[in-house]
């Protein structure tokens, strides 16, 4: 090969490897990358046919290709494509085979090194026009460039792509949560009780977090309240707050049941035993029947938090049941619930709170006092129950190792009209 024609095939490989860079930058997938790279191999080396291989799953399917396949189906089986596939892939470099009376066929791996972890993107497979080619030196380093140039760009393109789809995911999750808890709001009686006078600590843009509350109306005086914890986050706490809530709509339509608050969390202890023993989830609930007219409460506990109730002259005290039922709903199907019974004045007000909550309004600074919250509440008991619900968000949320901004629902007050 005589002077000249060397230095204008070089000068021709220069300018086809600057103009595939200046192309590459302003691609973002690997179909497009892949494409790309085919157009500019055929430049360098003239085909009958070139497609792009890649593995998905250990199988192999082509992403693109350009040319007539017919001698290409008809010269390679699939048991033979895999394993010039894995071969290849482990030389790292291009090579050249002789398929029987084919000729030769050009195979170019396109890899990539990232974190020291081998990324296969997968395989160009070439059929050269001049069935007897060997790569020379010259067009085997472009090769190289442009295969390296490749996986890289795939490299980044996947990252890219992971990216966007972890983000959409995410989206797709809080659209998801926070439809849930809009749901939740709806179905949990905001709109219909009227006899208590009620307010929830929560946050309108956060998505479902396991806390269950619902009020229900019932004859002249009589108010139900459940208050509830599913021990689990996101879809699943969702699809199980429903079932609850359902479950609730259902009992308050059975007053031998929805009037005994020991008969009703034995009623779904009893359902929710089966939905534990299959995948272990538990709930902590309070459920109150409130005579609103008679101004008492009877209520059951399951393993909730017992409600501070706060006096009419503002003092603070804790509606505990007379027996000890730590246990959730759901463990033993066996387990009894027992009743207690409290009068409440008019004007007194209850807040049902999740642990969680109890956890981080105990949290100053570095010092746990579990007797801060209930001074709050002293503090706040004689406002209004609007009033001290933006009161008691806006205290836990400065509260320094407390309640961050934007908390998810925490509490459920309620108040004794006069």
């Amino acid at each position: 090969m005589n002077t000249n024609l060397v230095n204008d095939i070089k000068a021709q490989q220069e300018s086809i490897l600057i103009s595939f860079i200046k192309d590459l930058n302003t691609l973002y997938s690997k179909k497009e990358i892949a494409t790309l790279l085919l157009s500019v191999i055929g430049l360098l080396i003239k085909s009958k046919f070139i497609s792009f291989v890649e593995k998905e799953s250990g199988a192999l399917r082509v992403l693109c290709k350009a040319g007539n396949d017919s001698e290409i189906i008809s010269a390679f089986t699939p048991k033979m494509c895999n394993e010039i596939y894995d071969w290849v892939m482990k030389q790292k470099e291009s090579v050249t085979l002789k398929m029987s009376e084919k000729g030769n066929f050009v195979f170019v791996p396109i890899i990539d090194v990232d974190k020291n972890n081998v990324i296969e993107h997968g395989m160009l497979v070439v059929q050269p026009e001049n069935s007897n080619i060997e790569l020379h030196h010259d067009l085997k380093v472009s090769t190289a460039i442009l295969s390296k140039l490749s996986g890289l760009s795939m490299t980044k393109s996947l990252k890219i792509n992971e990216s966007e789809k972890y983000v959409k995911l995410l989206d797709q999750i809080k659209a998801e949560s926070q439809f849930s808890a809009k749901l939740q709001r709806t179905m949990s009686g905001s709109e219909t009780s009227k006899k208590l006078l009620f307010s929830v600590i929560e946050d309108e843009g956060i998505g479902f977090n396991g806390n269950v509350w619902w009020v229900s109306d019932i004859g002249a005086d009589i108010s139900l309240v459940l208050m509830a914890q599913v021990l689990c986050k996101g879809s699943p706490s969702a699809m199980l707050s429903g079932y609850l809530l359902g479950e609730m709509s259902s009992l308050k339509t059975r007053a031998e049941i929805c009037l005994k608050p020991e008969e009703v969390l034995k009623y779904l202890n009893q359902q929710l035993n089966s939905i534990y023993v299959s995948t272990g989830i538990t709930v902590n609930a309070w459920y109150g029947v409130f005579n609103v007219g008679a101004k008492n409460v009877r209520f059951a506990n399951a393993n909730h938090p017992a409600p501070f109730l706060i006096g009419p002259e503002q003092q603070v005290s804790n509606l505990f049941v007379q027996v000890d039922t730590s246990q959730p709903l759901g463990v033993n199907i066996n387990s009894v619930f027992k009743e207690s019974y409290s009068n409440i004045s008019s004007g007194s007000k209850l807040v049902i709170c999740t642990n969680e909550v109890l956890e981080q309004a105990a949290k100053i600074g570095n010092k746990y006092d579990p007797s801060w919250f209930p001074q709050v509440l002293e503090t706040i008991g004689s406002l209004s129950i609007n009033e001290m619900r933006n009161s008691l968000e806006s205290i836990l949320s400065e509260n320094l190792g407390g309640t961050v901004k934007s908390a998810p629902r925490l509490a459920l007050l309620l108040e004794i009209p006069s």
